[in-house]
């Protein structure tokens, strides 16, 4: 799965001319500066040659004629102004922030070039946010899996919980859950990066309402109980021993030789039988600890999150999925398949 998610975005670098109108990223077509604030005299923080690529953040939207980038050489958000950019549409044309990437040969550029020269098809989203990153399934209307990494600081914000829930603009319409979808279903949309995490700034807030980052959960019995329960005490763990890395996402269960599950809304919403999360303390490199956990998609009142731990590994077999993928493998081995006796 990680060597296919590499290809297909070197293969869209190489087919970007005929991309489809979805999400954006920015362009340099002369030499610029990114300042630290949108104004004229602001500090450089980085300059910019032509035919650089830049993360284009706040959905795109302007502050005095600057865009909010990331970049990813000196590894810091900061503005452009309009003029020193063109704007594209269509995912990051090169590897995102920590995303994993598989090198092609000469000759396999070119059986690329020939086999996708109208565009390939289109499944997963992988979306950079400031907040978390996130891989979106075009089929499902979820997100696969969502990770962040959560430190004290994070958690010390001003910002108020914003409730902006809409649909992700980024991912073309037909691909995406839309608000409506869960009206009547009876279920919550329920974040898997939560907002409680993420009170460092009115965008980053802002973000974590878009339904990319939402998938249907129970609601009382889950959501607004064990679940959050679970999600407290991460906060709490954060605090404790500093940075953690978190990865959630959804499970889909089998009933003997086959896979069924609720759909919702006009655009088919699935509705997991289960969610994981993974909380991972890498600031000993000597010594990697992580707590991994699976839960019924259901009304579970009455139980404690600490029933439900499991091991990386244990997901892995559900979800398909390759966890923790830059440790060497034989400390992979050891962290993903550890059962611990109980939480921190």
């Amino acid at each position: 799965m990680t060597a296919t998610r590499g290809l297909l975005q070197l293969l869209f670098f190489l087919v970007a001319a005929v991309s489809m109108a979805f999400g954006d990223y920015l362009e340099v077509s002369r030499s610029a500066t990114i300042k630290a604030e949108p104004v004229g005299g602001s500090t450089i923080i980085a300059r910019v040659s032509p035919d650089t690529y830049l993360h284009l953040l706040d959905e795109g939207r302007q502050t005095n004629g600057y865009y909010h980038v990331y970049h990813s050489t000196p590894g810091q958000a900061g503005w452009i102004y309009r003029t020193l950019v063109r704007r594209h549409s269509g995912d990051f044309p090169v590897p995102g922030i920590g995303m994993a990437t598989t090198e092609l040969t000469t000759q396999q550029e070119g059986f690329a070039t020939r086999h996708l020269r109208l565009g390939q098809p289109r499944a997963v989203f992988e979306l950079v946010r400031e907040g978390y990153v996130l891989a979106a399934d075009a089929r499902l209307k979820i997100p696969l899996w969502v990770q962040y990494e959560l430190s004290p600081d994070d958690l010390n914000g001003p910002v108020e919980r914003s409730n902006d829930f809409r649909s992700d603009t980024s991912i073309p319409i037909g691909s995406r859950a839309e608000l409506a979808d869960y009206r009547g279903s009876g279920l919550d949309r329920g974040h898997k990066a939560p907002a409680a995490d993420m009170n460092r700034s009115e965008s980053v807030m802002s973000q974590s309402f878009l339904l990319s980052n939402m998938s249907p959960q129970v609601g009382i019995g889950f959501n607004r109980q064990v679940w959050r329960y679970l999600e407290d005490a991460v906060r709490g763990w954060v605090q404790q021993r500093g940075p953690l890395t978190i990865i959630t996402g959804p499970v889909f269960s089998a009933t003997g030789d086959s896979v069924r599950y609720r759909l919702i809304g006009s655009n088919r919403v699935a509705v997991p039988t289960h969610f994981f999360k993974i909380v991972v303390d890498s600031n000993n490199p000597d010594n990697i600890e992580a707590l991994a956990f699976l839960l019924a998609n259901s009304n579970l009142s009455g139980h404690n999150y600490n029933e439900f731990l499991t091991t990386i590994d244990a997901i892995e077999a559900f979800t398909g999925l390759d966890f923790l993928s830059a440790l060497p493998v034989t400390i992979q081995q050891q962290v993903e398949s550890y059962l611990p006796d109980s939480v921190w």
